[in-house]
C-alpha cells in the first residue's frame, strides 16, 4: 500500500471524526441554547381521561332539595401503579388501616369474619358473603369449611403470617373487596369513600409511602334530611358487574355509581348526566396541565309530587302513635304505612313507611338495617299487602246500591249473628238492631254487609272491587305489589272450593282479598272523585340542572271511570261522614268536615314459638267532605284496634288544613316548579 493511499485514508478518518464531532456540537448547542425553552415543555406523557358529571338533584314539589351533592374525597388504589408484591401491598394496606383507625374513620370492609374476644366468628346475617368467600371464585373451599379454615386460607394466600390476628383480618378484608370488585387494569379500587379533608391531606402528605394510592375528588349524594322519604328516594351505589355489562355501551365504566333503588334507580338515565373528557399532560419537569376537550353535563333535576313538610308531618304522626302503642308491647314489633294523595290527580303528597331509616347513614348502617327483624328497608306503603277488613264496606255499599239489591231505605236487622245459613253463622261486633246503609257504614255492621254480599254474589262484587282499583296497579312509577282479589278461580288454583261463606266474608274485606296501602289510598281517592280513578304518581316533572327548561312533565291520567248514580254516592258519603262524627273517633280539631272508614282484621303470628292472633288496623279518609282535596290511607300491623289510627288521621288532616297554610312561604325559585 502506497504512502499516498495511507494519508488519504487517515485524512478520511479524521474528516469523519471531525464531522461527527461537529454534528454532536451542533446538536448540543441546539438543545442547550436554541431550544432550551422548548425542551422544558416537551411532553413526557399525555393521557385522555373521563370526567364524571355531577348527578342531578331531586326536589320536592315546591323546589326544596331532598337529594343534592357534596364534595367527596375518595382514597383509591390505581391498578397500574399498585405494587404486585404481597409484602409491599400488605405494608401499604396495613399502614393505611392504622391511620384510618387512629382517625376513627372507616374503610371498605365487607369481610364476613369478625374477631370477638380473641376468637374468629362469621358475621351474623352475612350468609351470602360467607358463601362467596368459600366459593371457587375466591378461596375454593368446601361449603362446610369453618371460619378458621377460611382465615387460614386467607393468611396463606395473601402472605399475612407476620401480622397478628386483628391486623391480618383487617388486611384480608381489603383483599376480599379487591377481588369481589374486580380490581384490574380497567377498574381502580375505592378503598374508602367520603374521607375527611384532614385525613385525605394526612395521607397525601405521605404519598411517597403509598405507591398506587391516590386521592380522587368526586361528588357524593347529600341529604338535607336523610329521614325524609328514604324508601321513595332510594340510594346510589357502585355499579355491579351485571349493570356494567348492560350499560357499558351507554358510557358506564366499572368505577361508576348508579341508582340502586327508588327514584335514584327509576330515573337513572335522567339523573346520571353526561361524562366529559380532559387531556392531562405531564412535561419533563413533572408539571401537570389539564385541558377539557368535552365539558361534563350535570344530570337533570327530578321534581317529585311529594311535599317535604307534609311528608314530615305524616312520618311524625305515624311514628308517634306506633311508638306509643309499642310502649305497651314487648313481644313483637309494630310497623305501618301512610299515604296522602291529591285527589285531583292522584299525585302523592306523602308516602311514609315505618320503621324508617336515614339515607345519609345508609351505607354505615346497612348491616344493622338488613339484620333488623323489623325490616326497616321494606317499603310497606307500596309492597305490603293486607286483608283490608271493613275499609272495603263503602265499595260493597256502592255495589249493592248500583245493582239494586239494596237502596237508601233498605234496613237489615242485626242481632249479632248472621243466621241465613244453617251451617255457617258468622257474627258481628255488636247488636245494632235495624240499620240502613248509612248507619251500617257508621257502625260497621257485618250483618248488613254479609247480606249485601250474598245478594250480589261474588262475580258482581268483584267487578266493583276492580272498578275501585283493587287487585290493579295504581300506576305509580315505583315498584308496587298488585294485590289480590279473592275469586273462585284463585281458590281452585290452590286446591280449595268456593263456598257461600267466602262470598259473604269478601263483603266485609276478609278472605284472600289482599291490597296495598297505596291501593287503599287510590280507592278512597276514587270515592272522593265519585268514581273517577286517576293514575297515581310521585314524579311531577323532569327539568334541566338549572331549572330553566322542562324536559318532561307528568300529565293527569284517568285509569277508569264509573258512572254511578248521584244519590248512591250521597248514601256512601253520608255513611263515611257519620263514621267521623258519630263513632268513637274524634275529628273535632280538624277545621273541615271529613269522610272516614275504619277496618280491623285478625292475623296469626308465631311469637316465642306460639301461634297467636293479632289485629291489623286500617283507616281511610278524604277531606273536605263537600269538596275533596286529599285522600289518606293508613295501615298499622298488629296495632290492636283501628281506633288507634284515628289520632294519626286527625293529625294529618289538621296539619294539611291548618299548619300547612301557615308554613313558610315558597322561595322565589320555587315558582319555576309550579
Amino acid at each position: 500500500m502506497s504512502s499516498r493511499t495511507e494519508k488519504r485514508r487517515s485524512l478520511t478518518v479524521i474528516l469523519i471524526v471531525v464531522a461527527a464531532f461537529s454534528l454532536f456540537l451542533f446538536k448540543l448547542f441546539n438543545v442547550q441554547i436554541l431550544s432550551a425553552g422548548e425542551d422544558k415543555n416537551t411532553p413526557m406523557a399525555t393521557v385522555t381521561v373521563e370526567v364524571n358529571p355531577i348527578r342531578g338533584e331531586i326536589l320536592d314539589r315546591n323546589g326544596y332539595p331532598l337529594v343534592t351533592n357534596k364534595q367527596a374525597n375518595k382514597i383509591i388504589f390505581t391498578y397500574s401503579s399498585f405494587p404486585t408484591d404481597y409484602g409491599e401491598r400488605n405494608r401499604i394496606i396495613h399502614e393505611l388501616i392504622t391511620i384510618f383507625k387512629a382517625n376513627k374513620a372507616v374503610w371498605k370492609d365487607e369481610l364476613p369474619i369478625e374477631v370477638k374476644n380473641g376468637e374468629l366468628v362469621f358475621t351474623k346475617d352475612m350468609e351470602n358473603s360467607v358463601s362467596y368467600l368459600k366459593s371457587e371464585a375466591f378461596l375454593d373451599l368446601n361449603y362446610y369449611a369453618t371460619v378458621q379454615n377460611c382465615f387460614d386460607a386467607l393468611v396463606e394466600k395473601y402472605e399475612l403470617e407476620e401480622y397478628e390476628l386483628t391486623a391480618a383480618r383487617d388486611i384480608a378484608s381489603v383483599y376480599y373487596s379487591l377481588v369481589k370488585d374486580g380490581f384490574n387494569t380497567g377498574r381502580n379500587y375505592i378503598f374508602a369513600s367520603e374521607v375527611s379533608n384532614e385525613l385525605a391531606s394526612a395521607i397525601m402528605e405521605k404519598s411517597y409511602l403509598f405507591p398506587g394510592v391516590e386521592l380522587q375528588i368526586d361528588s357524593a349524594r347529600d341529604y338535607p334530611d336523610g329521614t325524609l322519604a328514604p324508601h321513595i328516594l332510594g340510594i346510589v351505589g357502585p355499579i355491579s358487574e351485571e349493570e356494567y355489562e348492560e350499560g357499558k355501551d351507554k358510557g358506564y365504566s366499572l368505577n361508576d355509581y348508579t341508582g340502586q333503588s327508588g327514584i335514584e334507580a327509576l330515573y337513572e338515565s335522567q339523573l346520571k348526566g353526561i361524562k366529559g373528557e380532559k387531556i392531562i399532560t405531564i412535561d419533563s419537569s413533572g408539571a401537570k396541565t389539564e385541558k377539557y376537550t368535552k365539558e361534563p353535563v350535570q344530570g337533570n333535576t327530578v321534581v317529585l309530587t311529594i311535599d317535604r313538610n307534609i311528608q314530615k308531618a305524616v312520618q311524625d304522626a305515624l311514628a308517634k302513635k306506633i311508638k306509643e302503642v309499642q310502649s305497651t308491647i314487648t313481644d313483637y314489633q309494630l310497623s305501618g304505612a301512610a299515604i296522602v294523595m291529591d285527589v285531583r290527580d292522584n299525585s302523592c303528597l306523602a308516602i311514609a313507611s315505618y320503621p324508617n331509616y336515614n339515607n345519609a347513614t345508609y351505607v354505615k348502617d346497612y348491616a344493622k338495617l338488613v339484620a333488623d327483624p323489623a325490616k326497616p328497608l321494606w317499603n310497606r306503603a307500596l309492597d305490603s299487602t293486607f286483608t283490608p277488613g271493613s275499609t272495603i264496606k263503602p265499595a260493597v255499599a256502592m255495589a249493592g246500591l248500583e245493582e239494586g239489591v239494596i237502596n237508601k231505605d233498605t234496613e237489615v236487622y242485626c242481632e249479632g249473628i248472621y243466621d241465613y245459613y244453617e251451617d255457617y253463622q258468622p257474627g258481628c261486633t255488636g247488636k245494632h238492631g235495624y240499620l240502613d246503609v248509612r248507619w251500617a257504614l257508621c257502625h260497621s255492621c257485618n250483618i248488613y254487609f254479609y247480606e249485601t254480599a250474598r245478594l250480589l254474589g261474588i262475580e258482581k262484587l268483584n267487578r266493583y272491587f276492580t272498578m275501585f282499583g283493587f287487585g290493579e296497579p295504581t300506576g305509580i312509577e315505583l315498584y308496587e305489589s298488585e294485590g289480590t282479589v279473592d275469586t273462585p278461580e284463585l281458590r281452585t288454583s290452590i286446591g280449595e272450593l268456593w263456598t257461600p261463606g267466602l262470598t259473604i266474608q269478601a263483603g266485609i274485606g276478609h278472605g284472600n282479598n289482599m291490597f296495598t296501602p297505596i291501593q287503599l289510598c287510590s280507592y278512597v281517592s276514587t270515592i272522593a272523585n265519585k268514581g273517577v280513578r286517576y293514575k297515581a304518581h310521585v314524579v311531577k316533572s323532569v327539568m334541566n340542572s338549572d331549572l330553566s327548561k322542562t324536559v318532561s312533565e307528568t300529565q293527569k291520567q284517568v285509569l277508569s271511570k264509573a258512572n254511578f248514580k248521584a244519590d248512591n254516592w250521597k248514601q256512601v258519603y253520608e255513611g263515611m261522614f257519620l263514621v267521623a262524627t258519630e263513632s268513637y273517633l274524634d275529628f273535632t280539631k280538624v277545621p273541615v268536615k271529613v269522610g272516614v272508614k275504619t277496618g280491623t282484621t285478625t292475623v296469626e303470628k308465631v311469637i316465642n314459638g306460639k301461634t297467636v292472633e293479632l289485629n291489623n288496623g286500617f283507616i281511610i279518609g278524604f277531606a273536605p267532605y263537600d269538596n275533596p282535596e286529599i285522600a289518606v290511607a293508613i295501615a298499622v300491623e298488629s296495632a290492636g284496634m283501628s281506633a288507634y289510627l284515628g289520632p294519626i288521621l286527625s293529625e294529618i288532616f289538621q296539619y294539611y288544613f291548618t299548619a300547612k297554610d301557615t308554613s313558610e312561604a315558597s322561595q322565589t325559585e320555587n315558582t319555576l316548579l309550579e
